[in-house]
This record gives C-alpha cells, sequence and structure tokens, in this order.
C-alpha cells in the first residue's frame, strides 16, 4: 500500500508530529507499505543544499500522490500546499485522513462556552476550520458518506484508525 504523509515540514513540531506517524506505521507494517513524507525527499526539501523550483516540488510531490492509496493530512498548521494535495487526493478518490490537535477543539459540550458565545460571537471559544477542507474525511468524491469521518483530534487517534484501515486493505 502506497501512504503519503503530507504535512507542513517547515515546522519542527510537525516534522516530530509527522515522524510519529511514520515510525509507528512502518514500525507496524514494515514493507507492507510505502510511505512517503516529502519532508524525507531531501532533492527537493533539504533547504541548506540548493534550490528547488517551484514546478520541481510540485511535480515531485505529485508524482508520488497520484500513485498513493491513501493521503493523510496533518492540518495543525493549515499548510496551503498539504490543502492543495488534499484536493487533488479527493479528486482521484483516495481516501483522506486528517489529524487537528488543536486544544481549542476541546470543551464542545460545555454550555458555558456555547451560552458565552450565543452572547457574543467574539467569545468564541472555538476553533474555526475550513468546512470545505474538513468535508474532504466525511465523504469521497462521488457523495459517498463515511459512516465515521476520517477525522482526529490526537495522533493516537489517527494511528489507531490508520492501522485498522491498513490492515483491512491490505
Amino acid at each position: 500500500m502506497k501512504i503519503y504523509l503530507g504535512c507542513d515540514l517547515f515546522i519542527e513540531g510537525q516534522r516530530l508530529q509527522a515522524k510519529k506517524v511514520q515510525n509507528a506505521l512502518e514500525e507496524r507494517f514494515k514493507d507492507k507499505i510505502d510511505l512517503y513524507n516529502p519532508a524525507d525527499n531531501l532533492e527537493i526539501n533539504d533547504k541548506a543544499a540548493g534550490f528547488a523550483s517551484t514546478y520541481q516540488i510540485l511535480l515531485a510531490d505529485y508524482e508520488r500522490l497520484k500513485k498513493s492509496d491513501l493521503l493523510i493530512g496533518l492540518m495543525d498548521t493549515k499548510d496551503l500546499g498539504l490543502a492543495a494535495e488534499m484536493g487533488i487526493a479527493f479528486e482521484r478518490n483516495i481516501p483522506i485522513f486528517q489529524l487537528y490537535t488543536d486544544i481549542r477543539l476541546t470543551g464542545n459540550d460545555r454550555d458555558d462556552k456555547l451560552l458565552e458565545m450565543k452572547k457574543d460571537i467574539f467569545q468564541n471559544d472555538f476553533l474555526y476550520i475550513n468546512k470545505l477542507v474538513t468535508g474532504l474525511s466525511y465523504a469521497d468524491r462521488d457523495g459517498n458518506i463515511f459512516e465515521k469521518p476520517r477525522i482526529y483530534k490526537s495522533s493516537d487517534d489517527l494511528i489507531h484508525a490508520l492501522i485498522e484501515y491498513i490492515e483491512m486493505n491490505l
């Protein structure tokens, strides 16, 4: 199974989060998966080594993405490149699993938060996430709604869901 691990590769926290997911899957499935993490493609992403043009980056990543069976989107930084990759994956009917770990996603069961927000929307304690982008994990391009959305608030939950999905599809 070919997996594309998309993330913002410029921020240390995102790189570490991506490595956690990558290592967990590679440890579990070994040579049964071929996981592409763009951060590992030093030909285009070693910024200290030299210049890679926009089209070199686009074409290198697209070559891997179009052959993928699954896309993982680590969306905490709302990276525009990853959003574009997710759009490509959706159009190609590649399943998309998303991760948002922002703590503002918690507390949605708290009436005090909801009451204050109803009084004054600027007291919004919650994180806004673009619904078109999150929708990519709720339905496929043919309009089939998933019984369980493929969007998660913790990397452990994401990894667990990915393991289940990969085991069912190997």
